[in-house]
């Protein structure tokens, strides 16, 4: 299955857009702040009737995402758009070493695409990418938020000094202390568990093998109860690595009754600070 079956139809856009604008955007917001715009000229603000959209950073792996993946409109409350890094394959953006400078360039091209398109910000479609955090970055005319792992700093600082982070991943062999140092995080803070290297999802992604729901669940849930069994009640919160995984996030938490957080609470948190705007039921 193909990432083009899981559009969603203008319809059902149309639909989320409505509903996210009721409880964020108020018809009235314009008479409910007082302080001054510091807008450029030729800027654009944010309105009620067309939120800016979310930029999205593909990579050239042809698979299905169902809703919960970042790829899916339907995952998000607000407009997406997407544009695919040419030259992004699954063996080039899983890796444990830095990314070479055509690459980085790459990404920047469509990175700086997007933000042509209007994008207010980016989030991408790999959490191996943490190791092009800072150089994106640096170099994106907008934020960019690239890797669930960036939430692991905040999330640390919730537990208590002796608690770790779990991370769920989809290759521990290739994820590791390079990514977590990137991002200024400890190490040994951390345990990372991956998918089977025959497992489901690794046989979707590589192999093209067809995408089965009650398979793929199962897979991440026993996955995750193995990291925490494995730790003996040092594992405080769940970060979900990959992509493929925050439509199993919910079975995940009723599994190991802990916090898990994933590129979707990511980027809810993300968007909501690029662009913020008076909720319509505070003044209901």
């Amino acid at each position: 299955m193909t990432e083009n079956r899981t559009r969603t139809t203008g319809q059902e856009n149309d639909e989320q857009l409505t509903r996210y604008s009721r409880l964020t955007y108020h018809s009235r917001f314009s008479n409910s702040c007082n302080c001054p715009s510091e807008a450029t000229e030729g800027s654009t603000m944010p309105s009620s009737a067309n939120p800016p959209p979310l930029g999205f950073l593909a990579v050239e792996v042809d698979i299905h995402r169902p809703a919960g993946d970042p790829w899916n409109p339907k995952t998000w409350p607000f407009p997406l758009i997407h544009e695919t890094v040419p030259g992004s394959k699954e063996s080039q953006i899983v890796t444990s070493d830095a990314y070479n400078e055509a690459f980085i360039e790459r990404s920047i091209q469509t990175g700086n695409e997007l933000a042509r398109k209007g994008a207010v910000g980016i989030i991408t479609s790999c959490g191996f990418l943490a190791l092009a955090q800072r150089q994106l970055a640096a170099r994106l005319p907008i934020p960019i938020a690239t890797s669930a792992l960036l939430q692991i700093p905040s999330v640390l600082a919730l537990l208590p000094a002796d608690k770790l982070v779990g991370v769920l991943t989809y290759d521990d062999l290739r994820l590791g202390a390079l990514h977590m140092e990137s991002l200024g995080i400890d190490p040994q803070r951390v345990r990372i568990r991956g998918m089977p290297s025959d497992g489901h999802l690794r046989r979707v992604i590589q192999d093209g093998t067809d995408y089965d729901q009650v398979t793929m669940e199962h897979e991440m849930v026993d996955q995750a109860e193995r990291l925490v069994k494995s730790e003996e009640g040092r594992i405080g919160a769940i970060v979900l690595e990959c992509t493929q995984m925050p439509p199993y996030a919910e079975c995940i938490q009723k599994k190991v009754v802990l916090p898990v957080y994933d590129v979707h609470t990511l980027g809810l948190w993300f968007y909501s600070g690029l662009v913020r705007q008076r909720p319509g039921l505070w003044d209901v």
